[in-house]
């Protein structure tokens, strides 16, 4: 009998990505047939599991597969296995994503279907499993197993392929540099990335004079004084949000969900194939992008990498504490 893992889609592009690479592996790990389940309605309100419409991961089955059984883990999904991870959640009153997904550290489930609830990757905790057949995933550090399941089980629908093709034919130069910038919901420091950037183009312009930069954001505005600064940015034509907020899981705002997903697909590859990428990686977005980079001599700035140490801690207090609502 088939046992199956369930990974729901939650939050964006990136978010969504990483918790795949992370039912990828276990499902490989455990033997189980892994089911991807992107019906909530973040990229369609038609119901439509847009993984399929998106992605080819040929290790990976859509909700059809999935038997008709009561041997679910966690019980929360019982009977509602149709629903949103946002809906259960808003109904069931749990406050986090661990009370609706299974451990990743087991493999001794019994049950026929284990569901997993992420809005990133799970790979640290699954190193208790990296044994046997799978220990050469032990000498790896997490961002390299997520590169090798990404780069080894999915690619981009043949369309949004071509797309991506058509737009590096028409506008990318010998030499790239991308820059993603996410300033809606999040806001890296824009300051720290045009010096960043100004730093980049300094070693960049004697080697390759006639080098562009490819920039992605969620901002038109951000965008455009990028563009007065700049002026050799190249950028694709995208829906933006008139009120500032963020592109995904905004369909007050945005016509096309499904367009919605593929722009941001487009971008995400572009990002891929330049042969230098700044970025900060507390995106998702961002930091898949720099992995999904082919080119052996690519070259990633990450700005909150570049940050010392004690600045690192400042923001994420700072954060923590918008969070929460307190301080300034």
């Amino acid at each position: 009998m088939t046992n199956y893992i369930v990974v729901k889609g939650t939050s964006g592009i990136g978010n969504r990505v990483f918790a795949v690479a992370t039912g990828i592996l276990y499902a490989q790990l455990s033997g189980r047939q892994l089911v991807v389940d992107w019906r909530d309605g973040s990229y369609s309100n038609s119901g439509t599991n847009l993984f399929f419409r998106y992605f080819d991961c040929p290790v990976a089955q859509s909700v059809e597969v999935l038997p008709a059984t009561d041997s679910i883990y966690p019980t929360h999904w019982q009977n509602k296995l149709n629903r949103s991870l946002g809906s259960v959640i808003n109904e069931s009153g749990l406050s986090c994503y661990k009370d609706l997904s299974f451990d990743v550290s087991r493999l001794d489930y019994t049950e026929t279907i284990i569901v997993l609830s992420a809005y990133t990757h799970k790979i640290g905790f699954m190193r208790l499993l990296f044994t046997g057949s799978a220990s050469r995933f032990a000498s790896m550090n997490n961002l390299e197993i997520l590169q090798l399941v990404l780069q080894s089980n999915l690619s981009l629908k043949e369309d949004i392929r071509l797309q991506v093709e058509e737009f590096k034919r028409e506008y990318f130069a010998d030499y790239m540099i991308g820059v993603h910038i996410r300033y809606s919901d999040m806001k890296v420091p824009l300051s720290e990335v045009e010096s960043s950037l100004a730093s980049i183009i300094r070693s960049v312009k004697s080697k390759h004079p006639n080098y562009k930069i490819f920039v992605a954001t969620d901002s038109q505005e951000v965008l455009s004084s990028f563009k007065q600064k700049f002026p050799v940015i190249i950028s694709t034509n995208k829906w933006f949000s008139a009120s500032g907020k963020r592109l995904h899981q905004n369909p007050e705002e945005c016509e096309d969900l499904i367009q919605n997903g593929i722009e941001a697909l487009v971008d995400l590859d572009l990002l891929a194939a330049c042969d230098e990428l700044l970025f900060a990686s507390r995106s998702s977005f961002g930091l898949l992008s720099s992995m999904l980079m082919d080119k052996p001599q690519a070259i990633r700035h990450d700005i909150d990498t570049q940050k010392p140490l004690i600045k690192r801690v400042q923001l994420k207090l700072k954060n923590l504490a918008k969070k929460l609502k307190i301080g300034g």
